[in-house]
């Protein structure tokens, strides 16, 4: 008994001396693992987003005015609000013209028959009127087919149908009288004026003097918030086969990496660094410069045919420079802006057709959850004082001011580019966008 006693304490010796070794070894190995990555794939590449538009590009949302404003014995208030915009674009576009006329005496004698309750919807750029009764209001009725417009003023007080006003580019009133019944726009107004925030008059030169011609802004600017989205980057080919035809006619030569110029029998693209895109027709030349306000409806319809709106897009003028049809992307109601032209979809008319189209081509893709907040947006006043008090500028040469965003992109060399946007007061001065900036424009 003593020998087999001994033999199994000398076996439990040796099998716990195994195990504290066994042990050891694996501390060790687990401590000092090294994971082989030659064999993994560590790249991500990038891919070229089809071009599929987030947004319904049906032309009111694409000629859709930038605010909404509600002036009530002398409170004003307003909003940006995508949603609440095309909501009173439809009532209006829903109701029956049954007359318009001329007001010569001008808009100084309208503002004094006009009660102290009205409603403004403001556009970036000038409409010709009769695109807009004819493509937007869907009416027959035709008025001065020379006309442009910036400002429907909506009077739902002085009798029980609504008439609307057209503020015309050459200071006169086009009153346009419809059968839709005042009470149950004001119904409208009522519910939407809880959702709007505060908003002032500025006065900047002698055609902003009163309350229908004035500028309206937000009185304080709530913006807080800077946001950054994931990059995606528009498939090239899409485009050109709307612009070039077929691939197979395309002769592609890359200029570097990431600039690229493709050839065809009906045109030539130029796309650089990878975000801007470029097509000029060959049959078509820029001397003529037609009236682009002629345009304005076959621009739409070459955007759209490509599925071109690949986010919230919107008509923003003509630029006077070299007569392009400009579209801005919006975010979250305000337009974006961008020293690169990134924002911007560009269009140039030759004598039949296109001349040349200019856009870019990132689009915003996943939120980026991280959140920057950024310094309280000066008031409107605080804007208004500043430029009016620096010599350098001439205060009377300003034509609008909004919020919008500045948009930036990240370096190129990052795994994923993200768009980032941050809110600013921006300024028309002498028919440029121009950012403010602590008592300047840059």
């Amino acid at each position: 008994m003593t020998v087999i006693g001994m033999f199994k304490s000398i076996l439990k010796g040796i099998i716990l001396l195994t195990l504290v070794i066994s042990s050891i070894v694996l501390t060790y190995k687990i401590w000092n693992f090294r994971p082989n990555l030659a064999n993994i794939e560590t790249s991500i590449t990038k891919t070229n987003t089809a071009l599929s538009p987030k947004n319904v590009d049906d032309i009111n949302s694409i000629f859709l005015p930038y605010q909404v404003v509600v002036y009530s014995d002398n409170n004003i208030y307003g909003t940006t609000d995508k949603d609440m915009l095309l909501e009173f674009v439809k009532r209006i576009s829903s109701l029956k013209v049954s007359d318009i006329s001329d007001k010569n005496q001008g808009i100084s004698y309208m503002s004094k028959s006009l009660k102290d309750k009205f409603v403004i919807l403001d556009y970036a750029g000038e409409l010709p009127v009769a695109m807009y009764l004819t493509d937007i209001l869907d009416n027959t009725v035709k008025g001065d087919s020379n006309a442009q417009f910036k400002r429907i003023i909506i009077d739902s007080h002085k009798q029980q149908n609504i008439i609307l006003y057209m503020m015309t580019n050459d200071n006169r009133m086009l009153e346009i009288e419809t059968n839709g019944s005042s009470k149950a726009f004001n119904t409208l107004v009522k519910s939407s004026r809880k959702s709007m925030e505060s908003y002032t008059g500025v006065i900047t030169n002698e055609r902003t003097t009163d309350e229908l011609t004035s500028l309206y802004v937000p009185e304080k600017p709530k913006q807080t918030q800077a946001y950054s989205y994931l990059a995606d980057n528009i498939n090239v080919d899409d485009i050109n086969k709307a612009v070039l035809g077929d691939k197979n006619s395309i002769i592609e030569r890359s200029d570097n990496n990431r600039s690229k110029t493709y050839n065809s029998n009906t045109g030539i693209v130029k796309m650089t660094n990878n975000e801007n895109y470029k097509f000029n027709n060959l049959s078509e030349v820029d001397h003529g410069k037609p009236n682009p306000m002629n345009n304005l409806i076959n621009s739409f319809n070459f955007i759209s045919e490509h599925r071109g709106f690949t986010d919230d897009y919107r008509y923003f003028g003509v630029r006077h420079a070299d007569s392009a049809i400009k579209y801005q992307m919006f975010f979250k109601g305000y337009p974006v802006f961008n020293r690169r032209d990134l924002s911007e979809i560009d269009i140039i008319w030759g004598d039949d057709n296109i001349y040349e189209y200019k856009r870019g081509l990132y689009t915003t893709s996943v939120a980026v959850p991280a959140k920057q907040k950024v310094k309280q947006l000066p008031t409107a006043e605080e804007v208004r004082f500043a430029l009016a008090s620096n010599k350098h500028y001439q205060f009377e040469r300003v034509s609008n001011m909004m919020i919008g965003y500045n948009m930036e992109r990240s370096d190129e060399e990052t795994i994923q580019s993200t768009l980032s946007f941050k809110p600013a007061w921006f300024i028309k001065y002498n028919d440029e966008w121009k950012e403010y900036d602590n008592g300047r424009l840059k």
